[in-house]
């Protein structure tokens, strides 16, 4: 292909994915506004699904073309990079606040689907096979992984609305009884002005159109700049492990990344918590579930080796989200700097050993 035409493909796949993510993020926050659910299961569910779709069709594409490294390393590789390079970013621009459920629920099932990822990819020391192997049985089980969390999101996410409603209600039985000075939770209603709505809420029709359009121009503007970018990667020389790790893993990750950023300029920073850790969690127990189910995926021990890697940050993501309130701007240059570091490592171990 010309350069011409790469160059001409990669403009359109940025501007794609910057235009469709907005609308994309814009119908996400109405859904969840509309549903009376926090933004943080929209981002868990629609949005982390919407955004991985990138991922699962390449992985699924290699994985039956043989290019199983590059299948395994689009994985892993964008789990680094939704996780660090991501949530570091936008922790740089906006703090990122952590709900008390998700360091109880979605933190600890991350680190758990992790874990189990890299204790499957060691099969020759842990069994002494003569090769690394996620068999079938294997892939299974991160799909049976995935349903438990999809159900217990959607209990708690529904326990939460029926409480907000139910609070609503009783606010609104009270102001319609009261006609003097009344404080609710502390404010004075008869003082209070009433709320100026800064945005009008979209319409039912509006919302649909604004993901679908958003959801394809993400999907379709990633693929454009992640295939652009890999074709010239392999005429450069990198090996096909390399090109998964980070062209193919950077490209995939786009629409995460372009999510994430408009969620945080637009005051959802819970949209974008969720859309990575959602997004993370979905690549292993879903994309990586379904590769396997399709052929049984052998695993070289490059791969295996950023398997610890991605284990051993996701730890490190995890003990900060325990540890400060909020990740700031410390954390966020921490998890963008490990991140550098990590691609650092990838490029020299590629070319040099």
């Amino acid at each position: 292909m010309p350069i011409f035409l790469n160059i001409l493909f990669l403009i359109i796949g940025m501007a794609l994915l910057i235009k469709g993510a907005d609308f994309f993020v814009s119908g996400a926050s109405e859904v969840a506004r509309r549903l009376k659910v926090p933004a943080m299961f929209v981002g868990l569910t629609i949005v982390s699904i919407g955004t991985s779709l990138p991922e699962l069709s390449v992985s699924i594409t290699s994985a039956i073309s043989g290019s199983i490294d590059m299948a395994v390393g689009n994985i892993v590789g964008s789990n680094l990079f939704n996780m660090l390079l991501i949530l570091g970013l936008v922790a740089l621009f906006n703090p990122v606040k952590m709900e008390s459920s998700t360091k109880k629920i979605d933190l600890p099932f991350l680190v758990a689907v992790t874990g189990i990822l890299m204790l499957f990819g060691f099969d020759m020391f842990l069994n002494g096979e003569t090769e690394n192997m996620l068999s079938r049985t294997e892939s299974i089980i991160f799909i049976v992984l995935l349903i438990l969390y999809l159900y217990i999101l959607i209990f708690n996410a529904n326990r939460k609305r029926k409480r907000q409603i139910k609070q609503e209600k009783y606010i609104a039985e009270m102001q319609k009884h009261e006609v003097d000075d009344f404080v609710v939770f502390g404010k004075d209603i008869t003082n209070e002005q009433p709320a100026q709505e800064t945005e009008k809420p979209l319409k039912i029709w509006q919302i649909i159109l604004y993901l679908i359009f958003g959801l394809a121009a993400v999907v379709f503007g990633g693929e454009c700049v992640s295939s652009t970018a890999q074709y010239l990667a392999l005429a450069m020389g990198m090996s096909e492990a390399l090109v998964g790790l980070t062209i193919v893993a950077l490209g995939t990750s786009l629409p995460e990344l372009v999510t994430s950023v408009m969620a945080a300029k637009k005051g959802e920073n819970e949209l974008a918590l969720g859309n990575v850790i959602g997004s993370n969690i979905m690549n292993i127990s879903l994309i990586l579930g379904s590769v396997g189910v399709i052929a049984q995926a052998p695993i070289s021990m490059a791969i295996v080796t950023d398997m610890v890697i991605l284990f051993i940050a996701t730890i490190m993501f995890a003990f900060m989200c325990v540890k400060f309130k909020e990740l700031g701007k410390i954390q966020g240059a921490i998890l963008v700097g490990m991140y550098l570091s990590y691609l650092t490592f990838a490029i020299v171990r590629n070319y040099c050993f």
